[in-house]
């Protein structure tokens, strides 16, 4: 028994003993040794396997896409009935039919201005004054032949009513190289008592000295003299007409 009890003694001073010396190596400093030539990379791994499905991502912006070719024209559709009649339209105020007839006013004065520009441009020669032309072809007759060539060409027998168109009248009379030239004034319904064609007295006269004085009881129509002036003369004579618009 006392010899059991003095090997387990011997036993666990070996055992101290050997752990002091393990202590004491592990605590000193060991000299490090020559660095190794690296290995080679290992062959890769296999794959792993597939993970679970991750949380549902947020809705990403439209895109941008292109518009295709428009597709071809379908085919015509069946005619439908015909629709019921409108309800008539609200009638006009005053300041639109002022305006409507203010439009009709100005068309009918163009239409009528083109109409005599278009008279006048068939005639050989013209002089103008204001809104008045005076217009010839040179022609010589009797007064009664004058009134019917202006009639027919759509203008009356010329008759100055104020001194500037009595002078734009001898100026178209010099072109003319005429001595007389016929206007619309007689006294055929009174004598003495010279009017218009239209049976109004006249408004402006030039009648040269000592006339109208109906010589020899026959001169009823009026010319008008090369310098301006007026006489009274023989409704039969032929002289130069000139025709107004």
């Amino acid at each position: 028994m006392a010899l059991l009890k003095h090997h387990l003694c011997a036993a666990l001073l070996l055992m101290e003993f050997v752990l002091l010396l393990a202590a004491s190596e592990s605590s000193c400093p060991a000299y490090a040794g020559v660095p190794g030539i690296p290995g080679h990379n290992g062959s890769p791994g296999r794959d792993g396997r597939d993970g679970f499905p991750g949380p549902k991502g947020e809705k990403g912006d439209p895109g941008v896409g292109a518009h295709g070719p428009p597709g071809k024209i379908g085919p015509v559709g069946v005619v439908g009935p015909k629709g019921d009649k409108g309800n008539p339209g609200l009638p006009a105020t005053g300041v639109q039919s002022a305006l409507v007839q203010q439009l009709q006013s100005d068309v009918k004065y163009l239409t009528d201005r083109l109409t005599v520009v278009e008279k006048v441009l068939g005639f050989q020669m013209f002089r103008k004054l204001g809104q008045k032309y005076y217009a010839s072809d040179g022609l010589q007759g009797t007064f009664e032949k004058a009134q019917k060539f202006c009639s027919d060409a759509g203008a009356k027998i010329v008759l100055p009513r104020s001194e500037d168109e009595n002078k734009v009248l001898t100026s178209l009379q010099a072109a003319l190289e005429s001595t007389y030239v016929y206007v619309g004034a007689t006294d055929r319904q009174k004598e003495g008592n010279f009017v218009d064609m239209n049976g109004q007295p006249l408004t402006f006269t030039n009648w040269k000295e000592n006339e109208p004085n109906n010589h020899n009881g026959a001169e009823d129509c009026t010319v008008i003299y090369k310098n301006g002036v007026w006489n009274d003369i023989n409704c039969s004579s032929e002289w130069h007409v000139v025709c107004e618009l």
